[in-house]
């Protein structure tokens, strides 16, 4: 990742689509807790600054320019949602260790090495991100009440696009029509 920090509304963005992609779909409570911890512009600044690089305490607050209490509490609120990690370190010579905070290591890897986006994605089916979790889901061990709720899931996916497909067959037919009476010439 570059040393300079990212862009604070890419940093919002890319978040929110690893909070759906962990969770495969966030409920309404869930999208409610995501948006009010990143719609203070401390935790959103000191999570772009963890971003470039882990920092202490201290280190925060000269950074952000901020009060030290007003960073441990941010910095409590980014841990509860698991968005950033504090890890102990010792430092040169005696003294106490400093608790180091860095982004939780799953957030790091989704922001600093984002999935591959086809070129032009607007094209591209809503329900693939969804289904692509259900199968990264697939990968561990998925007990038998998770099956039948990715056997539900997928079905009901596969109906949505079976009428879709219904849909798009019905337009083309009646846009066929309407092409050959246009009159050429």
């Amino acid at each position: 990742m570059d040393d300079e920090p990212m862009d604070e509304l890419e940093l919002i963005l890319k978040i929110i689509t690893f909070q759906i992609e962990q969770k495969n779909k966030l409920d309404i409570e869930e999208l409610d807790e995501i948006l009010k911890v990143l719609s203070n512009r401390t935790r959103r600044r000191m999570l772009a600054e963890l971003a470039t690089g882990e920092g202490f305490v201290n280190d925060l607050v000269e950074r952000l320019n901020d009060h030290p209490q007003s960073i441990i509490r941010h910095l409590e609120v980014l841990k509860r949602n698991n968005l950033i990690i504090g890890k102990e370190r010792r430092g040169v010579g005696k003294g106490r260790p400093r608790l180091y905070y860095a982004l939780f290591p799953e957030v790091a890897d989704f922001i600093s090495h984002p999935k591959s986006s086809p070129p032009d994605s607007s094209h591209i089916c809503s329900s693939f991100p969804r289904l692509n979790a259900l199968k990264k889901r697939l990968d561990g061990k998925v007990s038998h009440t998770e099956q039948r709720k990715i056997i539900s899931e997928v079905e009901n996916i596969k109906t949505e696009h079976e009428m879709a497909l219904e849909v798009c067959n019905e337009i083309l037919s009646q846009v066929k029509k309407k092409v050959k009476k246009i009159p050429i010439g």
